[in-house]
């Protein structure tokens, strides 16, 4: 009986050596996008995201300022748990400019909002470099 005890502690060990020489987090410019009422929530290819430095992400996407706001999170295709980025508590739903929002990666319905102050382009960025995803906004360059 010790024997399959050895091999999951092996198993195991092995494992984690495996997320230790990668740092533990896998790039997701591949698949994750920007979703929201934008796209009609697809995960169209005009807004995957793109790697802007180490486990930083970036899509843009042109908004209208109609006084509304949109809504909005990062996902893969499929709403992977994992890769289904929306707000983590109530104070971090609202986008705004200066401000970083904590993102719970395996959301439901926990959509982040947005309400462009005018219209245009917006880059929205998901920054998985600390031990708490953040998303984060601003005017695109």
């Amino acid at each position: 009986m010790q024997k399959p005890i050895l091999i999951s502690a092996l198993a195991a060990t092995l494992l984690l050596a495996g997320c230790a020489s990668t740092g533990g987090k896998r790039d997701l410019s591949q698949s994750l996008y920007l979703r929201g009422q934008f796209a009609w929530w697809d995960a169209l290819d005009e807004y995957k995201v793109k790697k802007a430095g180490p486990d930083l992400y970036v899509a843009s996407v042109e908004l209208k300022a109609d006084g509304q706001p949109y809504e909005l999170k990062f996902g893969d295709a499929a709403w992977s748990a994992g890769t289904n980025c929306g707000f983590l508590s109530q104070e971090d739903q609202m986008l705004e400019f200066g401000k970083k929002s904590k993102a719970n990666c395996s959301s439901v319905f926990e959509n982040f909002k947005f309400n462009p102050p005018e219209t245009g382009v917006y880059s929205f960025y998901l920054d998985n470099s600390g031990e708490q995803p953040v998303v984060y906004v601003e005017p695109a360059k």
